[in-house]
């Protein structure tokens, strides 16, 4: 049997994290004083669940006598036990799976590795269902189910078509040698490395060539396998397009063409360019802060490039800029049985159109695991207090719209006014800013990004500076509401803010008796009040005695001029 791994691509594997693809298994029971082997019937079951699982998804690769940060730690089996093992996938799975296998090893340690290659129809673990792979998770489903998303793997499989006319000379190996560096198979030939990942087959005593491989490698030009795989990117000068003499849309350079290999990386480079400061998220963050989570727009373009319908021949994947959002569209509809409810709730679900494809992007690290990218975008969007993402499927075309948008309205100016002469901390304003009535230990997590110890002893902090008080804990727990002082001050300036922004208007400078008598105050109120307005920037003193006088501060500044 043909070696599945060096010695050096076994460590190169267990440098990897679980995921889709990968499933690492110890083989020892620690939970007593001293280590003892898991016993057989529990090991047997555990193959069980994860080749069948691994077989009803895309295929994937198991390692028994591995921890789950990727230390080896071997097993205590005799020989016959090992035996008994390996014969799980024809004596427990319905239908039978065929595996290949290998015995390696490392440290002093051996390991098992077991892979196995995505199967026609669902597989059941005799007497215990159809387990089915999802990230790094297993879950049961049913049978129908697994052979509905089998079925348009089948119906739609455009990346695992062999193409006939190809063959490697159409390929860019030099290319595929740099762009597959960082997968397991780094030291073997771009040709070795392409066919361990199904990308070209034996054949005829030579090497087919799948769609998958094309479009990742192809040499240019492409259009002779694909005419519309490419990535289009578009300005709108505005919030809606125009057409004719109103025309704002300007196209980006030209369309981004393969190989994907080149076009991913072109495709971040002019999205990038686009992807301004976010003022409005400026103000709430204290910081310049971009108008959309790297994380979140580079998963929507790569989400797209892996799981667009390539079938669909005459329309390429489009990334829209607007002044207020981003748009992502890519030719198809959702792979059953995902659907739209699923994503909006954040289920992660696996339904791969391309699963060729999204092997190749998964071994360089380029995608995570798979269920994963949307309800990530939706986190992402999320603790960058932007409006959640909007996604629809209309037309055959899947859209994904990242907003710019905090997803509150941002601090009211007399907030900011309060919340900008306390002796604070930035993530400590910037807490009290975004959460203006109160919050809970959960939002300081979700905003400050510390870890709970760190968060924990700010919050602490602004309790003991009197600027919070621990009020009745709901069921998410604590809640942290500012002080009656801070609470009554901000009334205060919601009272005195429209006074002041309504005499500027008509003034360049505002007296003591200017402020009495629109305010309404005694001499002796109102020498207070200001007092108050100068050390919160709303107003700058000038002048001395009789020519004392207050002009427009920062803050009110900075209001009027937006």
């Amino acid at each position: 049997m043909r070696q599945l791994f060096t010695e050096t691509e076994l460590h190169n594997l267990l440098q990897q994290e679980e995921g889709q693809f990968l499933e690492f298994k110890s083989l020892w029971n620690l939970t007593g004083e001293n280590r003892k082997v898991i016993d057989r019937r529990t090991v047997r079951d555990t193959i069980a669940q994860y080749i069948a699982a691994f077989a009803n998804a895309d295929g994937g690769t198991l390692l028994l006598g591995v921890d789950n940060d990727g230390s080896p730690t071997g097993h205590g089996y005799p020989e016959e036990a090992i035996t008994e093992f390996l014969a799980v996938p024809e004596r427990r799975l319905r239908p039978a799976v065929a595996i290949r296998h290998q015995r390696s090893t490392l440290g002093g340690k051996e390991i098992v590795v077991i892979q196995v290659n995505i199967e026609p129809e669902a597989v059941m673990v005799d007497g215990d269902g159809f387990p089915y792979r999802v990230g790094d998770q297993i879950r049961l489903e049913p049978q129908e189910v697994i052979n509905q998303r089998k079925q348009a793997y089948r119906t739609t499989g455009y990346d695992r078509r062999v193409q006939s006319e190809a063959t490697l000379d159409d390929l860019d190996l030099d290319l595929a040698r740099d762009f597959l560096s960082g997968s397991v198979y780094r030291d073997r030939s771009a040709e070795a490395t392409l066919r361990e990942l199904g990308l070209i087959l034996p054949r005829g005593g030579g090497m087919a060539v799948t769609n998958a491989a094309l479009l990742l490698f192809a040499k240019r030009p492409f259009a002779r396998w694909h005419p519309r795989a490419g990535i289009r990117v578009f300005r709108v000068n505005g919030i809606e397009r125009r057409h004719g003499r109103h025309r704002n849309v300007a196209q980006l350079e030209s369309p981004i063409e393969p190989p994907l290999a080149l076009a991913i990386a072109e495709a971040h480079r002019v999205a990038s360019s686009q992807i301004k400061k976010s003022e409005k998220l400026h103000d709430l963050f204290f910081r310049e802060m971009s108008e959309y989570p790297e994380f979140a727009w580079q998963e929507a373009i790569i989400n797209a490039v892996a799981h667009r319908d390539y079938n669909d021949q005459g329309r390429e994947i489009e990334v829209w800029f607007f002044d207020d959002r981003m748009e992502v569209l890519s030719p198809g509809d959702l792979v059953p049985p995902v659907t739209l409810e699923i994503l909006q709730r954040r289920h992660p679900s696996h339904a791969s159109r391309n699963p060729l494809l999204v092997r190749a992007l998964a071994q360089v690290g380029i995608m995570r695991d798979e269920g994963e990218g949307i309800p990530r975008i939706f986190e992402e969007m999320e603790e960058s207090l932007l409006k959640q993402p909007e996604i629809t499927v209309e037309a055959s075309q899947f859209s994904v719209v990242l907003r710019n948008e905090p997803a509150t309205p941002g601090p009211s100016t007399e907030w900011q006014g309060v919340v900008a002469g306390l002796d604070l901390g930035t993530i400590q304003k910037r807490t009290l800013l975004a959460q203006p009535e109160g919050f809970t230990s959960t939002d300081y997590l979700r905003i400050s990004g510390m870890s709970r110890e760190e968060a924990a002893r700010e919050i602490q902090d602004m309790v003991g500076k009197g600027v919070v008080l621990l009020v009745t804990s709901p069921a998410d727990g604590p809640m942290y509401r500012p002080s009656r002082e801070l609470r009554e001050t901000r009334l205060w300036l919601k009272r005195r803010w429209p006074i002041l922004r309504s005499f500027f208007q008509g003034h360049d400078r505002m007296t003591n008796g200017d402020y009495r008598e629109i305010a309404g105050l005694t001499r002796y109120v109102a020498v207070r009040e200001l007092a108050r307005l100068v050390d919160m920037g709303f107003l700058l003193p000038s002048g001395e005695r009789r020519g004392a006088h207050y002009l427009s501060g920062p803050r009110l500044a900075q209001e009027q001029s937006g």
